[in-house]
């Protein structure tokens, strides 16, 4: 008997919250949906046959432990608003003497037919949209062959299991706030921010410093490598000055604005700043997220929607000539056979060599330290805070920009990779300093960058017999290496044949340890790896963007309520109805637009960090990445504003009930 009138209670108490609860259970069947669609596309087999498959698992099985820490984070913050928001209507149950063990049976009944409904339906709508989204992600990859969809039942296995234990846990969360908070408490539990907030001005300075200091590491990062682990400090940084200031800051301003007489005693300023004192101090955090959520759209998008479109950009980057063999054997004796087989291959299959450099060098990898380079060891090791030196014969210079250039002892020519020249008369490498005979802007192996992951020179010197000097020293009995590379005129299925016919005979014939790279033979796999980062950035940002149309839909409810009170006050003391909604749509719009205005802001200061990173994964067009940015900006931004009209209408109904 007692079971029916749980069921029955928790039953009404749905229907009756049903403008928070049907938006939430909305969202939880898309997050469970979206859960099991990433991880069952991330195991199936399916993918065993795309070029780079081991690239894209990769970048998908990331993509899962994103979206199951957000659904984490995220259910278990709108289940929050969702108890904020029953309080006073559970607290009233006590009151009227259901005790706190009977309404946790009412609440284990809510929570089953919220947790199962959500569960059991996201897993059918997985099983239906999957394979449309496994489509979707063949055709970002422009991989046309006929696909293996199957339903995995280890997909179904694992999305269970993470999403009962979420809603577990939330359940057991708000029987502890249940447990330990009395009748009275609960009652009054909606209306505990209408106290005054206090000011905080030790956190809105706190937040300020945080907010500068990560858009300073930001903009002060210059070398791409050490880009990354400064991305992590910058994103930490903005995102908890970010909620300060929407804690602290926000009604640290309010006050000095209500401080200035001349200001706040006026009639368009008085009921909107004292409101809004009251509005953010209520509304902080949930502004605070809807930023965050903003801005991870925002550069989640931009971001991938800019590797997939720079895709030519990187492949030349990436591959400066079509083919390329590099050998660590770059003795005479094995120059001259690397020559002799690419020669034979490329004339035995009809093609044409063109744009062909070759150079026989040293890595040297070196200290910079007062103005001189000290060797380290030979060998080209990417470190941030160290710089590479190429030493190669003059002869190879000549060669490839077609000069006569002739060097005495102790004198070079210099190419430096950086944008900004080396500009001195001298170098020092170990104990030997060098007149810089010349320092050439253009060099056939190497191009100008505006951000080299590392400082790198080339040194041309007088002779072979310099390196060999600094293999004595440094390299401990190593070789020289040789690098040659060329572009190819002729069927792509001789260039393929000619390239496995030059790398089999090096191996097997000559014994030389060299490795060859044809631009068309990775170019599927970049095309399956950069895609796949643009399937998740789509996949994610739709995440992000539904988490952030929900918080922003429970905002309008909870300023709804909020204002409903302040809305009869208002009209008792005089104001014109006119008067009032010309208030409060002013307080409205200016609360849930300067989440937008603040994600533009973070979006803007962090570009140079952000292109460094793509600079990395070797998208050097930048301005291909503004245009990307600027355009997921202005497509957001209208969304967001399409979304904020049609919330605003519930907002407007309960206000003037």
């Amino acid at each position: 008997m007692f079971k029916g009138i749980y069921v029955k209670l928790a039953v009404s108490n749905l229907k009756k919250n049903r403008k928070s609860y049907i938006p939430y259970m909305i969202t939880s069947i898309l997050t469970v949906m979206m859960f099991y669609d990433i991880y069952m596309i991330a195991i199936n087999t399916g993918i065993d046959d795309m070029p780079g498959d081991d690239s894209v698992r990769s970048v998908l099985g990331f993509g899962t432990m994103i979206v199951a820490i957000f659904a984490c984070i995220f259910l278990f913050y709108t289940n929050n608003f969702l108890m904020k928001q029953r309080k006073k209507e559970i607290g009233l149950y006590n009151v009227l003497g259901m005790g706190k063990r009977n309404i946790a049976v009412m609440m284990l009944w809510e929570s089953l037919f919220i947790g199962a409904g959500s569960i059991i339906l996201g897993v059918l709508f997985g099983i239906l949209m999957g394979k449309l989204i496994f489509l979707i992600l063949y055709r970002i990859l422009g991989y046309g062959t006929s696909f293996q969809y199957e339903i995995s039942i280890q997909g179904i296995t694992v999305t269970v299991l993470l999403f009962g234990t979420i809603f577990f846990v939330t359940l057991l969360f708000n029987l502890l706030q249940i447990r330990h908070t009395n009748p009275i408490e609960l009652l009054h539990g909606g209306n505990v921010g209408e106290r005054e907030p206090k000011t905080k001005v030790f956190m809105t300075i706190l937040g300020l410093i945080m907010l500068v200091a990560g858009y300073v590491i930001a903009n002060k990062v210059e070398n791409p490598v050490t880009a990354i682990t400064i991305f992590f400090i910058a994103v930490l940084l903005v995102v908890l000055g970010t909620y300060a200031l929407f804690v602290a800051g926000s009604i640290f301003v309010l006050k000095l604005l209500r401080k200035n007489k001349k200001f706040y005693y006026h009639q368009r300023h008085f009921h909107s700043v004292s409101g809004m004192i009251y509005r953010m101090k209520q509304n902080a955090v949930g502004l605070a997220n809807i930023c965050i959520l903003s801005t991870m759209v925002l550069v989640t998008v931009s971001t991938t929607v800019s590797l997939n479109m720079g895709m030519e950009n990187i492949m030349g980057n990436r591959f400066p000539k079509e083919y390329m063999l590099t050998s660590y054997d770059g003795t005479d004796d094995a120059i001259r056979k690397i020559d002799n087989i690419v020669t034979e291959e490329i004339n035995r299959y009809g093609l044409t060599r063109e744009n062909a450099f070759r150079c026989q060098y040293v890595d040297v990898t070196a200290q910079k330290k007062d103005g001189k380079f000290i060797p380290e060891s030979l060998g080209a090791s990417f470190y941030p805070d160290k710089a590479i030196m190429e030493v190669a014969p003059v002869s190879y210079y000549n060669e490839m920009n077609g000069e006569n250039v002739k060097l005495e002892d102790g004198e070079a020519v210099l190419f430096t990779v950086s944008e900004e020249n080396y500009g001195k008369e001298e170098l020092t490498l170990g104990d030997q300093t060098y007149r810089i005979k010349k320092e050439t802007d253009t060099l056939a192996m190497a191009e100008k960058e505006a951000f080299p992951y590392m400082d790198q020179y080339y040194l041309f010197v007088k002779d072979e017999s310099i390196l060999n000097e600094l293999i004595k020293k440094y390299g401990k009995g190593s070789t020289p290496s040789y690098v040659y590379g060329f572009d190819l005129e002729g069927s792509k299925e001789n260039k393929t044949a000619a390239a496995n016919a030059i790398q089999t005979r090096l191996t097997n014939e000559s014994k030389i340890s060299a490795a060859g790279e044809l631009r068309d033979d990775f170019e599927k796999d970049f095309h399956s790896l950069y895609g796949s980062f643009l399937f998740l950035g789509l996949f994610l940002g739709s995440l992000f963007l539904m988490a952030t149309v929900l918080i922003i839909y429970y905002k309008q409810i909870s300023e709804g309520y909020e204002d409903q009170r302040r809305y009869q006050i208002m009209a008792k003391v005089g104001m014109s109805k006119k008067e009032i909604k010309k208030s409060i749509n002013g307080q409205v719009r200016l609360v849930f637009f300067i989440p937008l205005c603040f994600a533009v802001i973070h979006v803007i200061a962090a570009f140079r960090l952000m292109d460094k990173i793509l600079i990395l994964m070797n998208l050097t067009n930048t301005n291909l990445f503004i245009a990307c940015t600027a355009g997921t900006v202005l497509a957001f931004a209208v969304i967001y504003i399409v979304v904020f009209k049609i919330t605003a209408r519930e907002y407007y109904k309960i206000v003037t009930k």
